[in-house]
């Protein structure tokens, strides 16, 4: 699920006025920008998609295989990796089952394996009914054996491709900013899992945590917020923490993961040590 914020709460967060933002948007200078039917309100996501896409890169820097699933129809995914979601093969295809999914998946010069997203998938959407919530998780299990990590990256909502992708994981990890808006989305979310998802279809085998981004530790903002946070999610809240820094938007640009981009970045780094504690997760 992606957390959004208001045009007002990204100007906080990078110390610039409310105009400024929303100029950047008009003309293309922040990324994923989406304004919501009969509203005049920007949403600016909070990291969602750099994370999937950063923790792919460092779990492969640290030798493991990754596919990264982009079931996202805005295909952020897909793009970020310099794939382009119009061509063939894709996750249309294999819902659609003129594809299987070992055929449909595409390389990367990253070494990121990707099943891409693509517009169509917004078909896929209105076509899934009662009953379907595991379609993507029956489509992944022949894959398992291959790879090390599965990474999906969800679409935004509670709609059924959403519900598909977290129905599929065995760890739920929230991407969060440190921002009072965007932690109100993590309990919408939390409680979704929880009391729907959990109770309704008895995934018990389910773990989730809170990974927070847009981090500014030279503020009593984003302490404080993470501070409030742990003392409703305890132990789900991650101890890494993902740097505010605008070389997350040059890496979209270039379409090159940071840890190609910028190795020593401390942005590079935190997803490092993200990465090094799937890593012992997966072993506990």
């Amino acid at each position: 699920m992606k957390v959004f914020l208001n045009a007002s709460e990204a100007a906080r967060i990078l110390d610039v006025d409310r105009a400024t933002v929303t100029r950047w948007i008009k003309k293309g200078m922040i990324k994923g920008v989406v304004r919501p039917d009969n509203t005049q309100q920007w949403r600016i996501p909070t990291g969602k998609t750099t994370s999937t896409v950063n923790t792919a890169a460092a779990l492969v820097k640290k030798g493991k295989k990754v596919l990264l699933v982009d079931l996202d129809q805005q295909a952020s995914a897909t793009r970020y990796l310099d794939l382009e979601p119009d061509q063939s093969p894709n996750l249309y295809d294999v819902f659609m089952g003129t594809k299987p999914a070992s055929l449909a998946i595409r390389h990367t010069k990253f070494n990121i394996d990707v099943l891409a997203s693509h517009v169509l998938l917004a078909a896929i959407e209105e076509a899934l009914e009662p009953g379907d919530e595991f379609k993507l998780t029956e489509i992944l299990n022949p894959l398992k054996p291959s790879y090390d990590y599965i990474l999906i990256d969800t679409p935004p909502g509670k709609a059924m491709l959403a519900f598909n992708g977290l129905a599929a994981a065995d760890l739920i990890i929230i991407p969060a900013s440190a921002e009072r808006m965007a932690v109100d989305g993590v309990a919408d979310l939390i409680n979704h899992v929880q009391r729907i998802m959990w109770n309704k279809y008895a995934l018990t085998h389910q773990e989730l945590r809170i990974l927070f981004t847009m981090y500014r530790a030279t503020t009593s903002h984003s302490p404080a917020i993470i501070a409030n946070a742990r003392k409703i999610w305890r132990e789900n809240i991650l101890t890494v923490k993902i740097p505010h820094s605008t070389i997350f938007s040059k890496s979209y640009d270039q379409k090159t993961p940071l840890a190609m981009l910028e190795p020593k970045h401390q942005g590079t780094i935190a997803y490092d040590v993200f990465a090094d504690w799937l890593l012992n997760y997966e072993n506990t």
